[in-house]
């Protein structure tokens, strides 16, 4: 008996976690000069935007896949990391998860985790068959996603970087929030009810590709002693970008601009094809 009721509790468990995590919306959003592009991913639609920027008569061989926070959307996408390096040409990819935008299906983590890295691998097959450099961009709850794509691509023979602003471990950033409220501590159980593969405790020992980390040190939702867990397990080579005075979502200066264009490039390095 106890078995037989297992499985629903802990699916009701998952279905509140993602009404607690998730901020879906389906509005129009203007999206600029960005392409739009709609993919069949697992017999779902996934819709994505595409900034394109060529070098000459040479195809775009630097493919960025950028995931979203918890309210963002890729309509909204800039060319961010490609416009930190002069000269190179690159697709950036913004997909709206599921239950996002255009995208069909319900919003949900699970979810989430299984669409990106089927996402991932439609881009790449389909639409970058030629590229020689990945990078992963994840925003907040996005960089939750960009590991578990990461931790899934072994098989590709191309270099792997990511870029991760912000990363939360949603278990701790859950119960941490609910304890503000009077029945906060009945959170726990849908706190850890959390899928393994949007745990970023669980993926960051298990990605080991170069990687930058941004870090907004007076960001109120992910406070960086709590980023911090997930960067201490992070297994690959990586920097770490402090970024004083920032709250969660706040927007670079100027100088600090320049200190995060410096580590894109060296990303860029640790990622060149000719010396992995």
């Amino acid at each position: 008996m106890i078995t037989m009721l297992a499985h629903p509790v802990q699916s009701l468990r998952r279905y509140l976690l993602d009404r607690m995590v998730l901020r879906p919306s389906r509005g129009l959003v203007d999206h600029g000069l960005q392409r739009r592009e709609v993919l069949n991913v697992h017999g779902e639609k996934i819709e994505c935007f595409v900034h394109s920027r060529s070098i000459g008569d040479q195809p775009p061989d630097w493919l960025v896949l950028k995931f979203p926070g918890t309210a963002g959307r890729a309509e909204r996408s800039s060319e961010f990391p490609i416009s930190m390096v002069n000269s190179m040409g690159g697709e950036v990819w913004t997909w709206n998860p599921p239950g996002y935008g255009g995208s069909s299906g319900r919003p949900s983590l699970t979810k989430i985790a299984r669409s990106a890295e089927g996402f991932a691998r439609t881009v790449l097959s389909e639409h970058a068959p030629t590229a020689t450099r990945l990078w992963l961009v994840g925003n907040s709850l996005g960089c939750n996603t960009a590991l578990h794509v990461a931790s899934t691509l072994d098989d590709l023979s191309l270099p792997v970087g990511l870029v991760l602003r912000n990363p939360p471990p949603l278990i701790p950033v859950v119960q941490r929030i609910a304890q503000r409220y009077p029945l906060g501590k009945l959170v726990g159980p849908i706190a850890e009810s959390l899928t393994d593969s949007m745990n970023a405790l669980s993926l960051a020992p298990m990605v080991d590709r170069p990687a930058v980390f941004l870090q907004c040190l007076n960001d109120s939702l992910v406070p960086p002693s709590i980023q911090n867990e997930v960067i201490r397990r992070y297994a690959g080579n990586h920097q770490v970008v402090k970024l004083a005075g920032l709250d969660h979502d706040g927007i670079a200066t100027d100088e600090q601009a320049e200190t995060i264009r410096s580590a894109i490039q060296w990303l860029w390095k640790q990622t060149n094809p000719e010396t992995i």
